[in-house]
């Protein structure tokens, strides 16, 4: 058997990023928000106002976005770059939706939003990405906008570790970089100017597979509520 040295942690740069979100931008199934998006927006609307304008930071391919319009949101997405924004969605000729931008032109354009959502993005940031990215939403809300944070619950990151055999390197298959607990999340928040924040740990429904009878679907359901919930949400103000 050959012997190999201990594997290294891979390096999550500008260009192994870009390499990982490119592939997996093809599998909308792989995505929280076309899993469970639904029930996510069911969720939030409960905590809005109706006729809101929201904004979808680090909305990707747009999975989220047609769920806030159906909702009746005034609806904009955006994220850091232009390279996979909207690719799995077609809004064209949607009432309320706002298009694309990236956040450094939301910035530059001074826009200001009632509510962000920052769905499954938080666990994705080193330091230097999440002291930039909560400061860039505050800057986007409005005073006393409302923020919806959405991300795994307490994650055990070591479970989901894998190992490169070529590279002789190990990573978080969906490159993840941090775990959070409402203690931890409600504290980062805080020292970044938000007020009022509460969280809460919840399940969302990903709905029935058309392939699922409704047995087994509902016999999932009850299975799922007796285990520990996967989402942490945190809600605060600007």
């Amino acid at each position: 058997m050959v012997s190999l040295p201990p594997p290294t942690t891979l390096v999550w740069d500008e260009t192994t990023l870009s390499r990982f979100w490119a592939f997996h931008s093809q599998f909308s199934e792989n995505y929280f928000s076309h899993q469970k998006g639904k029930s996510l927006v069911a969720y939030a609307k409960r905590q809005l106002p109706d006729g809101v304008t929201v904004l979808d930071y680090g909305c990707g391919p747009g999975h989220l976005l047609p769920h806030l319009l159906d909702a009746g949101f005034v609806v904009q997405g955006a994220d850091i770059t232009r390279d996979t924004i909207g690719a799995a969605v077609s809004l064209h000729g949607r009432k309320n939706f706002l298009g694309f931008a990236t956040i450094d032109e939301l910035l530059a354009e001074g826009r200001k939003f009632d509510a962000i959502f920052l769905i499954e993005v938080v666990e994705h940031l080193d330091d230097h990405w999440l002291a930039k990215s909560l400061d860039q939403v505050h800057a986007l809300l409005k005073k006393g906008g409302i923020l919806i944070v959405t991300t795994p619950n307490e994650e055990n990151l070591e479970d989901n570790m894998v190992y490169c055999p070529a590279s002789n390197t190990i990573f978080h298959r969906w490159q993840h970089m941090r775990s959070w607990s409402g203690s931890t999340l409600a504290a980062a928040l805080t020292a970044h100017g938000f007020r009022d924040v509460r969280t809460e740990t919840r399940t969302f429904d990903g709905g029935k597979p058309s392939t699922v009878s409704y047995l087994r679907y509902l016999t999932s359901r009850i299975v799922t509520r007796l285990r520990k919930a996967q989402s942490l949400i945190a809600i605060a103000r600007a």
